[in-house]
């Protein structure tokens, strides 16, 4: 053998294995599949080597959160502010439908009082409560207040 026979791992005799030995591909991946589906236990608890991996894939590492760390600062600054902007928000609206609603209220209230002083002021009802508390020397006018003029 020359030098670059025996330093070629290629080259060197490896014991060779038959089919019965490694079994089919199809049962490989049958007993594979059986045995993912026995496992559940490692399935519900995650690694911490798959954070790892799944940064390493993203090429994410800490001279990029180095790097960009002004950035993540202005975009949680922003989170930040949206949020009780959204909430200030929301409660000035609360606040204002309330004022509305009173509003509408103290309007009710209003158109209410304003009929019954007028009910309570005509003159006929004036006359009728005089009459009942035994004020009589008030009387009606015979002659209209005013005077009107056919032309």
């Amino acid at each position: 053998m020359s030098i670059k026979e025996k330093n070629n791992p290629e080259t060197e005799t490896q014991p060779k294995e038959t089919k019965a030995q490694r079994g089919t591909p199809d049962e490989s991946n049958r007993s594979r599949l059986f045995s993912s589906l026995l496992s559940e236990d490692e399935e519900k608890r995650p690694e911490m080597g798959q954070l790892r991996d799944v940064l390493r894939a993203l090429s994410i590492d800490g001279k990029w959160f180095r790097q960009q760390i002004k950035l993540i600062c202005l975009i949680v600054l922003g989170v930040i502010v949206y949020i009780t902007n959204r909430y200030q928000a929301q409660q000035e609206m609360l606040e204002e439908d309330r004022l509305r609603k009173e509003l509408l209220d103290w309007k009710y209230r209003s158109i209410t009082r304003n009929s019954e002083l007028t009910y309570r002021t005509r003159q006929s009802n004036v006359l009728d409560m005089l009459y009942q508390n035994g004020d009589s020397t008030l009387l009606p006018g015979k002659t209209p207040p005013y005077i009107l003029v056919n032309k």
